[in-house]
């Protein structure tokens, strides 16, 4: 690589960096990449590693969470499966029903009441931000009982790939409901998730639907439901729908089967929040390399990759397109492998979404550095390798 500690190559791999950064603070407002963005937006090849998640030796049923699926019951019914399953011996049990308004006062008082008999109930709860206060929506908010947020990261956009384990307001810390349930549930877990210290955690989908013992709440109403099951168990309370086509409190997440364009989401929030909470109790976390890993890696890499295109430029022009998008395919699909590699085999996940971008942006760039090199030599004279006449 004799070229790649030349000043032209240093600076022309800085100039790479200072466009990503004028990309990046270019306005939130701005239509002016529309079209791009929904091509692309939220599109994360790491995906792929979850795409296995029913292979040989995943394939298995979650055994320490239960979900009860309440389907279209009302208040009174789930007053109903709150009393039974106050009569079990689970671990924890998460409602992960909002509350937002009264209803028949006659059915909300029940409701209250049961809630208040139940020990080791957990009540959901969405936030809603206004400055730095996070207004706790739900009607039984104050009575008592734990309770924490539901809102996903990025619910309102795409992919649902991360949590916040917490949220900071002004004047307390708000637990999320995953981190809620297992707090009640077994609080080894959950000392080991505060542990980590992360303000947010990439999720380990492990599961689809079908992969958690589900319970139908007729069924538990009417006492057909062996009790024991509950036994040391968390115990998810909320709605589950298995059809394809009923996107009611469904997401997009990674174990969706189309893999860009998506456009039915695939899994309904209680089963999110059971992925979480199993991540959470089995420590099957993913871990994530530092920021200033990925960024200084990003650029070596860049500077490398812009040593061997000058070469190509200089030397070798008639074959520099051909070599340069050829080299980029490759190292793209390279990459995508091995971050799918370290996402499955070892749950570190390794973000390559800069150095593919820096990549791609290499070859106009060296156009661009061209011209400016030369302005400068003929202004400044300023001393550059691409005066080289290119064979």
């Amino acid at each position: 690589m004799k070229y790649f500690f030349k000043r032209d190559t240093l600076m022309a791999t800085i100039a790479v960096f200072i466009v990503m950064w004028l990309l990046s603070i270019i306005p939130a407002n701005t239509h002016l990449f529309d079209p791009l963005k929904q091509a692309l937006f939220d599109v994360s090849f790491n995906d792929l590693s979850f795409s296995t998640v029913k292979s040989k030796g995943e394939d298995i049923m979650e055994d320490k969470i239960v979900v009860v699926n309440i389907d279209t019951a009302g208040r009174a019914s789930i007053t109903s499966v709150i009393n039974k399953l106050a009569e079990s011996e689970a671990a924890a049990i998460g409602l992960d029903v909002l509350f937002l308004e009264e209803k028949d006062k006659a059915v909300d008082m029940l409701l209250e009441k049961a809630i208040r008999k139940c020990n080791k109930i957990i009540l959901s709860e969405t936030l809603l931000w206004q400055d730095d206060t996070a207004l706790q929506q739900n009607i039984f908010s104050n009575i008592g009982k734990p309770a924490g947020y539901v809102n996903f990261i990025g619910e309102h956009k795409g992919v649902i790939r991360y949590f916040s384990p917490f949220e900071e307001t002004t004047n307390k810390q708000l637990p999320s409901f995953a981190k809620a349930v297992v707090k009640e549930g077994d609080p080894v877990a959950a000392r080991l998730l505060e542990k980590r210290g992360n303000e947010v955690e990439m999720i380990n989908y492990k599961r689809s639907a079908e992969q958690f013992v589900t319970v139908q709440y007729n069924d538990l109403i009417a006492g057909n439901v062996n009790m024991n099951m509950f036994k040391d168990k968390i115990v998810l309370v909320g709605y589950v729908n298995n059809s394809p086509y009923n996107i009611e409190d469904k997401h997009f997440t990674p174990l969706n089967e189309k893999f860009t364009g998506k456009s039915i989401p695939d899994m309904n929030g209680v089963i999110i929040h059971a992925n979480i909470i199993s991540m959470i109790l089995h420590d099957n976390y993913i871990n994530t390399t530092p920021k200033w890993i990925n960024w200084f890696f990003t650029f070596v890499a860049t500077w490398f990759f812009m040593a061997f295109i000058i070469r190509y430029y200089l030397e070798k022009h008639i074959w520099f397109h051909l070599v340069a998008k050829l080299v980029q395919l490759l190292l793209a699909v390279l990459l995508i492998y091995i971050s799918i590699f370290f996402l499955k085999y070892t749950r570190m996940y390794i973000s390559f979404g800069a150095l593919l971008f820096a990549v791609m942006l290499s070859v106009d760039i060296v156009y661009f550095y061209e011209g400016l090199a030369n302005w400068l030599n003929k202004k400044y004279k300023f001393k550059t390798i691409l005066q080289k006449k290119h064979s």
